[in-house]
């Protein structure tokens, strides 16, 4: 079995004659590749809900028996069937068609993902005869040149798509690297007797390891929750090996055509995804970005501090030097500071005060924190990013990323530092939280500057 074709059930068979798919869902079986079949335009086999994971759908056009049928019932049927097997976040999949005919009612289904289901449309669709695809789509798949003809087609209609069938490639070492996770941790009391007893025991202590102090007083969810916590990290590892040692399939260069402003688009919109994240435990919760109303919260009071000591004046300075050839006089101050408080202006109608949880992560975990270690900061356009000194060890500035639809970046000011009990807070609020290699490169940051002697000579 090719590592290419998806192993986690993510392969979906619509077609009205089971017969008719029988080739296709054999090959598969044989090779250890999980399929869902629907029978097609019968709502008793359609899913409660849409699914949300396909990767490769199997359609046969005509869902309405061999029998002549008109184009508008065609259509109906097929935005009914989809309607019931797919959601709009399902997304991305490739449409596989396959009929009797060549291109038979192509062209309906085209304009459906132009129009109703415009939401529900795949990535591309491939088109085919059923006895080109599949040699003997009306019997048993018996011989292995058949089967190797369906699968060698698989292959090569993924392997159009470089992107995507990395993509795919990784979500079957997910899938490979679980599994190998549990084996490697649960292999040695396969054999015996009371294994439940055994397991019991390791994934309590897994839990324990995690939680701690706080083990005893948790809920059994918490304990629950902490024992696969604590398992991640075998698993986390053994993804890696399983991505660094393993072979790519259809490695390719990667060409794209997009212009300058779509890129810097594209950018914002990953980073908004990589940067962070809506899911959010607590406020005290590592990473957690906080904002207030109430301007007597630490963070906000110092906010246009926060600004000032971040501000890159240098091409104000350069601009004074010109005009005026004693840079001491008084004239000269007016006019930098007239300068600067100009730009000043033009940020603070941008800025919105906010605070990061620098806590450690085990503290939280534990609820072992006196007190939540907080760094007060500001989100401002991104256009005034070359206005913020980069090179002071006491700022961080992150990547643009989206922030309600805008292109924004956060500054963070590690003079700025101060402790607080959140819990007792009702003022602070927080809907993102930073992800945590931005926060381990942020804590990094913070303990250089903390540990920063300076220089001493004469």
């Amino acid at each position: 079995m090719e590592n290419i074709i998806p192993i986690n059930g993510r392969i979906a068979i619509v077609d009205d004659s089971v017969e008719q798919a029988l080739p296709l869902m054999t090959t598969l079986s044989k090779n250890n590749i999980p399929y869902t079949y629907y029978k097609g335009n019968d709502s008793e086999s359609f899913p409660e809900t849409p699914e949300n994971d396909i990767r490769i759908l199997f359609l046969d056009l005509n869902l309405l028996g061999d029998k002549f049928q008109k184009r508008n019932e065609i259509r109906s049927s097929l935005i009914n069937t989809l309607r019931h097997l797919l959601s709009p976040e399902n997304y991305p999949y490739v449409l596989v068609l396959w009929s009797r005919q060549e291109h038979e009612y192509k062209d309906v289904l085209e304009d459906i993902f132009r129009k109703e289901l415009k939401d529900r449309a795949p990535i591309a669709i491939k088109s085919y005869v059923k006895s080109d695809f599949f040699p003997n789509f009306a019997e048993e798949v018996d011989n292995s040149k058949d089967k190797q003809i369906i699968l060698d087609e698989l292959k090569r209609i993924l392997a159009e798509f470089p992107a995507y069938s990395y993509l795919l490639q990784w979500e079957n070492r997910i899938h490979n690297s679980a599994d190998a996770s549990i084996q490697d941790i649960f292999h040695d009391f396969h054999s015996q007797e009371n294994w439940s007893n055994n397991a019991n025991y390791i994934l309590e202590s897994f839990a324990h390891s995690y939680l701690e102090q706080q083990y005893r007083n948790a809920s059994l969810e918490e304990r629950a929750k902490a024992s696969l916590l604590f398992l991640n990290d075998v698993f986390y590892d053994t993804l890696e090996a399983s991505v660094a040692d393993g072979i790519i399939e259809n490695a390719a260069d990667l060409k794209s055509n997009i212009e300058r402003e779509q890129e810097d688009i594209i950018k914002s919109q990953i980073n908004e995804k990589l940067l962070v994240s809506k899911y959010i435990a607590s406020i005290c919760q590592p990473g957690c970005l906080l904002g207030s109303t109430d301007d007597s919260v630490e963070f906000n009071k110092c906010a246009h501090a926060v600004l000032n000591d971040s501000l890159n004046t240098e091409d104000i300075r350069n601009q004074v030097k010109k005009k005026y050839e004693d840079t001491r006089k008084v004239d000269a101050k007016k006019y930098y500071d007239q300068l600067v408080k100009e730009r000043k202006d033009r940020i603070k109608t941008t800025l919105l005060p906010c605070g990061v949880v620098v806590t450690p992560a085990c503290d939280f975990a534990q609820n072992k924190a006196k007190y939540d270690r907080i760094i007060s900061g500001v989100i401002i356009d991104a256009c005034y990013r070359d206005f913020i000194d980069n090179k002071s060890e006491a700022i961080y500035i992150s990547p643009i990323f989206n922030n309600d639809s805008q292109k924004r970046i956060l500054i963070l000011n590690f003079r700025y530092f101060y402790t607080e009990k959140l819990n007792q807070s009702k003022n602070i609020s927080s809907n993102l939280r930073i992800r945590n290699s931005i926060l381990s490169e942020i804590q990094s940051k913070l303990a250089r500057h903390i540990n920063r002697q300076g220089i001493m000579n004469l």
